[in-house]
């Protein structure tokens, strides 16, 4: 049953699920469920109604053409309660005795059927047209009610619909535990992807996101018309940038509210907080409409809900497609005139620049040296403070008005600049003009970063090779060489032929001493914003190590890690070093140095999160989660691919988008969440943009492998890691044959893993890692299968102990050989001792939210109560979590600080808590989880 709330709500306790659980626990409550017309009411009272099933519903919606008709709603509250005839038989113009005896009624029918188990829960959708006497009558219905724990739900428009609760709730205002009010806000960009993503199950990138948001608002009822619409150009399918797709007309006016009956004055201020769109200052609309000769009222038209406040001091149109509407609405004069006064009185000197820029756009002006200066000056400012895609606004501005040579010039300057951020999907509409422009070798440089990213392998395989072949007719040619000859790098790379990496890679770095040893000033300014030759060395040393464990050179390795640590412990933070520190955090990871994957990784992160992005974020991401997986960190594992994959389709780091969900797809397994592991396999095959591979942990693998072992198939492992399954895929070591062996030992075939376990132990300390499981725990699952317990025991409790280990063994490879050394004493009869094993592995299997391993340990223990395991199974990977830290003795202040979140949203999770594990109190917590 899904009872996720759409559109989401910021804080947890107002999801549908979330009010249904409280309202379970006891105490009458009046609820009040706002919001714009399409924004999601209807859809958040019918999972809310799902998610209320201990409850008797009696649900309704009232009718705007029943408006007039007395006692109206009353009667379609008494049918749905289950009255045939309803209440109003005989009752002609409701005198007060009548009145009383539609009260009588009512009451009496809704009390039918209820108990302190089975409480009432009345819900009326639509509320602004309940009719007055129907009002009257369930002001004293509902408040009688409310005394026996009744709860009740009335959604509609603002500001009729407050009104009613209010009345309702002030007729017996002691008779209700908590009042509450739930104001459903249109979705933004990101949450209209998630929003996309889980109705439609079509994944999204925020650039298109942000396109359907200026489309819908953000309400899911226009979102939903949009995605049905959305479709390639004919002939086309849909890019992996976006740039395929067309999106239909913008929906016409939603709103009953409007402006045509407003005073001027009002009229006036909304026409320039329309045009201004997101938020301007109450006095800066003030100023504008004085150079206008205008007078406004901003407070009547706040009054109105015309305009609301947004940030202190500041107004915005109630909402984006209203705003839209009232500015196409302007006459041409009529915009002009308030874009220049804007430009003269706005504070905010960005806002300022594109009010001008629009100004000159809408009375066709040219581009004037000053404009063109004043632009530059915004546009380098803005991308020295970390804001490139600003710059391209003003820029890509500033083209609309120039004359065609100035135009190419401008177009080129955005698109270097879009490719040295790493932003280049920004600019992808401006390739057809990139591609008309004259050769020159920056336009061509440009050309190239912008174009590969699409996926065009042949041509920018020829055409990179065309730019090395040239003869230098540039003054920056070392520089520019450097550049392309780095470009030539990625290019190969997405070939998946490895051969020529390690060449080009040293003609990058023989350019980029070539540029520190000559030290001279650019020619052309237009190259400034690319990285310099320390970063470019930075990057292909990272590439290096990359390039080098790829084609198994492991002396190079060796150096080529060497040369790239000096770099980083004297580089300074920037894209380039989040980039080195991915390779060699990569390269660790698949090898199995774990510890020292995740410091690096962790510092890519961390540079990341202030801002310091490459290209490599997406594999920085991945990689770390992955780490953190095989540490055991399973919440944080988690948590990380959920937020890779909001920009997942939005980074130039292609190769890492399948990798996010096939690591969702690990976890999943794990989890034993079959249905979320079809859908990120799906997801992972959707988003593929390349097939060549770029983590040699094989995360394809690893998500089947994990399924298989999670149904227990053995077979199904053997089949996933067959010569023929891994014809042409390039592993980065042998850790994976880990559980080749465990599945040849677990169909008794002794010899098979036998000969399998004596080849990984040629390979220990190469490139076999006991990250899967240990040397130790594999020796006891051959023993097995030749049918030797006391060995097989033995060596599962060195496996324990982590004998062959240089420390403690990882949480995951523990529990698995704690759950084997319980199951071998219960074989040899060591009943007692076999339960404390298991349960030992079954604790550390639920924290790391293994639920299917959770269930074969404790199945063989007899006295397992199936309902408290299967609460346990149902709680997710947070919930557990949170679920351990109380049953520690920790306060839901101390676990909010320790897990960064708001202490209501732990409070949130423990009310699920109690609810699947049928639990009173948070002092149960223990004796359960033991």
């Amino acid at each position: 049953m899904n009872t996720v709330a759409y559109p989401s709500l910021p804080p947890p306790e107002e999801l549908p699920e979330a009010v249904a659980a409280r309202l379970s626990g006891g105490g009458s409550e009046l609820i009040s469920v706002t919001g714009l017309p399409g924004v999601g009411k209807t859809t958040w009272l019918r999972q809310f109604e799902q998610a209320a099933d201990r409850f008797r519903v009696v649900s309704v919606s009232a009718d705007a053409f029943e408006a007039d008709f007395s006692f109206a709603l009353i009667d379609k509250v008494a049918r749905a309660a289950g009255e045939r005839a309803g209440v109003l038989a005989g009752v002609g113009e409701a005198t007060g005795l009548e009145f009383s005896g539609v009260v009588r009624s009512l009451l009496s029918v809704l009390s039918r059927g209820t108990s302190g188990t089975r409480r009432l829960l009345v819900v009326i959708d639509n509320a602004q047209w309940i009719d007055d006497k129907s009002l009257r009558a369930l002001r004293f219905v509902l408040g009688r009610l409310a005394f026996s724990g009744a709860g009740v739900v009335l959604s509609g428009h603002e500001p009729r619909t407050g009104e009613i609760a209010q009345e309702i709730f002030a007729a017996e205002p002691d008779a209700w535990a908590r009042r509450q009010q739930i104001e459903l806000a249109p979705l933004d960009a990101r949450a209209l992807r998630g929003y996309v993503s889980r109705v439609h199950g079509l994944e999204i990138s925020l650039r298109l996101a942000s396109r359907i948001r200026e489309l819908s608002g953000g309400l899911p009822l226009y979102i939903d018309a949009v995605i049905a619409a959305m479709e390639p150009a004919p002939g086309e399918t849909r890019s992996h940038w976006d740039s395929g797709v067309h999106l239909p007309a913008r929906p016409g006016q939603a709103f009953a509210q409007g402006s045509a009956d407003a005073t001027p004055a009002v009229r006036h201020a909304l026409e320039i907080a329309a045009l201004l769109r997101d938020g301007v200052c109450a006095r800066e609309v003030e100023a504008i409409a004085q150079c206008l000769g205008d007078t406004v009222d901003v407070e009547a038209a706040i009054a109105a809900g015309l305009l609301v406040r947004s940030a202190p001091g500041s107004v915005r149109p109630f909402h984006s497609l209203f705003a839209a509407d009232i500015a196409e609405g302007l006459d041409a004069q009529r915009r002009i005139a308030i874009l220049e006064a804007a430009s003269a009185q706005v504070s905010n000197p960005h806002r300022a620049l594109l009010c001008r820029l629009d100004a000159a756009t809408a009375r066709g002006d040219g581009l004037t040296a000053d404009l063109l200066q004043r632009v530059r000056a915004a546009a380098s400012a803005a991308e020295a403070s970390g804001d490139p895609g600003r710059a391209i606004i003003y820029l890509r501005r500033a083209a609309m008005l120039a004359d065609p040579a100035m135009r190419g010039e401008l177009i080129v300057e955005a698109c270097v600049l879009a490719g040295a951020n790493f932003i280049s999907p920004i600019v992808l509409d401006l390739l057809p003009e990139l591609e008309a422009l004259d050769p020159d070798p920056v336009r061509d440089l440009a050309l190239l970063q912008t174009r590969q990213i699409t996926g065009d392998v042949p041509w920018a395989l020829a055409f990179v090779h065309e730019l090395l072949a040239r003869e230098p007719q540039h003054p920056d040619d070392t520089v520019l060489r450097m550049h392309i000859t780095m470009m030539a790098v990625m290019v190969q790379l997405t070939t998946d032929d490895y051969t020529p990496v390690l060449g080009l890679l040293d003609d990058v770095r023989e350019l980029a001493h070539r540029v520190q040893d000559e030290a001279m000033p650019l020619s052309d300014a237009r190259l400034a914003v690319m990285p310099d030759a320390g970063q470019i060395l930075l990057r292909a040393t990272g590439l290096a190590v990359t390039a080098a464990a790829r084609v198994r050179d492991l002396e190079r390795v060796q150096r080529e890690v060497d040369a790239l640590s000096g770099l980083i412990a004297n580089a300074e933070a920037s894209p380039a070093l989040a980039d080195a520190l991915t390779c060699r955090g990569g390269v660790y990871a698949g090898i199995g140095a774990v510890q020292a994957a995740t410091a690096d990784l962790e510092a890519a992160n961390a540079l990341a999160a202030d801002g310091i992005v490459g290209w490599s974020l997406g594999h920085a991401r991945v990689l770390l989660a992955y780490c953190w997986w095989l540490a055991g960190r399973t919440s944080e594992a988690g948590s990380m691919p959920e937020g890779a994959a909001v920009g997942a389709l939005d980074s130039i780091d292609v190769s890492s988008r399948p990798l996010v969900f096939l690591l969702r797809a690990v976890l999943a397994a794990q989890a034993g969440d079959e249905d979320a592991y079809a859908e990120n396999r799906r997801i992972a095959r959707e988003v593929t943009v390349t097939d060549y591979d770029t983590f040699g942990a094989e995360l394809e693998l690893l998500a089947q492998v994990q399924h298989a072992r999670m149904h227990g198939d053995a077979q199904a492992v053997l089949d996933a890691l067959s010569p023929e399954a891994l014809q042409g895929r390039w592993l980065a070591g042998r850790s994976i044959f880990t559980y080749r062996v465990d599945a040849l030992a677990a169909l008794g075939r002794a010899e098979e893993a036998d000969r399998e376990l004596a080849e990984l132990h040629k390979h220990v300390g190469l490139d076999w890692s006991p990250i899967y499981g240990s040397m130790n725990w594999l020796e006891g699952r051959v023993a097995e299968a030749y049918d030797l317990p006391e060995r097989a025991l033995r060596a599962y409790r060195a496996a324990v102990r982590g004998a062959d280990d240089a420390g403690a063994p990882a949480p995951r490879v523990r529990a698995q050989a704690l759950s084997d050394a319980g199951r071998m004493q219960l074989s040899l009869g060591d009943a007692a001792g076999g339960a404390r094993t298991l349960r030992q592995a079954a604790e550390q299997f639920l924290t790391l939210g293994a639920r299917p391993a959770v269930r074969r340990a404790l199945a063989l223990i007899d006295d397992t109560d199936p309902a408290v395991l299967s609460g346990i199974e149902s709680l997710s990977t947070r919930e557990r979590e949170i679920a351990m830290l109380v049953a520690q003795g920790r306060t839901n202040a101390q676990i909010a600080q320790s897990l960064y979140l708001a202490t209501p949203t732990i409070a949130f999770h423990m009310r699920k808590v109690l609810a699947k594990l049928r639990l009173s109190s948070r002092r149960e917590l223990s004796s359960v989880l033991a």
